[in-house]
């Protein structure tokens, strides 16, 4: 062996090898490891098992080309003798035939489009068979970037000049880091074009790049839209009115002009004040300037992003996350489903 621990690829013996050798078994990837001895080699295929007592073909140099290997009932590999069913093995374990090593054309496992699983990596098998590399696909709608070789990441990731969390397990993309990161502050952008809001985080001095939270918004119609700019949040209030009768929750303020992330307004300060009608907009221009968000919503910004909390308010922004889903109610129905009072 010309390494201490490689990676290999594994397919069965073909047709007409197999009326040669003894049948092999069939694996798919796995890991080299030297049991302390010259030529003192196993083949483990997860954490505890290992090839043996068999033939099997490896790709041990990645060069296309299979060599042949022997190992015994207790998983070592033979090398510089004759295996139990008659055949030569050369010192660094290959079959020979005439003292030359015998090769094929590597088999290659075929992938079903979409993910799939070899060994203890998560790959993505576009439709025209070539895996995804460096790139970020979406499966049963959710992210996942794979990496120069093809492989899931997981983890914190810098990727396209943003900071992104990929679970341990699923290597999904997490789209909040509620209960994940921690942060000091954060920095909010409004998108008046895709209606949506995006809250980031600190990432030392490489500034707010990392993608915290998002939220659905109705900014300004184009006949009162939202004013672009950068501004800073200044007052907050529980509820706030909007002329005589007409108040919303969870209110606040861009700077010093009348711009306000707020809930949907409605008649009163009483949580079933929702006019299902205009609750439906959201997601769409629909204000007469504000920010309109859901209750949830308004009421993270409320809570999480303290007075002086920048604003970037434009259009066509960079989107790290997918614009959440629009939620309807009923026409009958006069409350924000997402309000944790409801109920209460």
């Amino acid at each position: 062996m010309n390494q201490k621990l490689r990676r290999v690829f594994f397919a069965g013996l073909g047709t007409a090898c197999a009326l040669i050798l003894t049948d092999p078994v069939t694996v798919s990837a796995g890991t080299w490891s030297n049991q302390d001895g010259p030529n003192q080699w196993k083949y483990f295929t997860d954490d505890t098992n290992y090839a043996a007592d068999g033939w099997y073909w490896i790709d041990g140099d990645q060069d296309g080309l299979e060599e042949c290997y022997y190992f015994d009932q207790d998983g070592m590999m033979l090398a510089d003798t004759q295996t139990p069913d008659g055949y030569e093995v050369n010192a660094d374990g290959l079959w020979t035939v005439s003292g030359l090593v015998q090769k094929r054309e590597a088999t290659v496992q075929k992938l079903s489009a979409g993910l799939n699983e070899q060994g203890d990596e998560l790959v993505y098998c576009d439709e025209s068979g070539e895996l995804a590399l460096n790139a970020w696909r979406n499966a049963d709608g959710n992210w996942y970037y794979f990496d120069a070789d093809g492989h899931a990441v997981k983890s914190w990731q810098y990727i396209d000049g943003f900071k992104f969390y990929f679970d341990e397990n699923t290597h999904v993309m997490a789209q909040s880091l509620d209960g994940i990161l921690s942060a000091p502050s954060f920095q909010i952008v409004v998108d008046r074009a895709r209606c949506q809001v995006t809250v980031y985080a600190p990432d030392g001095d490489n500034g707010y790049i990392i993608p915290y939270r998002t939220f659905l918004c109705s900014p300004g119609k184009s006949k009162t839209p939202t004013p672009l700019g950068i501004f800073r949040t200044t007052n907050k209030y529980r509820w706030h009115a909007f002329g005589a009768t007409t108040f919303a929750q969870y209110c606040t303020r861009l700077g010093n002009t009348h711009i306000l992330f707020h809930s949907m307004p409605g008649k009163g300060t009483t949580i079933y004040n929702v006019p299902s009608v205009e609750y439906n907009k959201l997601g769409e221009p629909a204000s007469h300037g504000c920010i309109r968000m859901t209750v949830a919503g308004a009421k993270w910004l409320y809570d999480h992003c303290v007075s002086d909390t920048t604003v970037t308010v434009g259009d066509n922004l960079p989107a790290p996350f997918d614009k959440p889903a629009a939620i309807k109610i009923p026409e009958t129905q006069n409350w924000d489903p997402t309000d944790p009072e409801v109920g209460q």
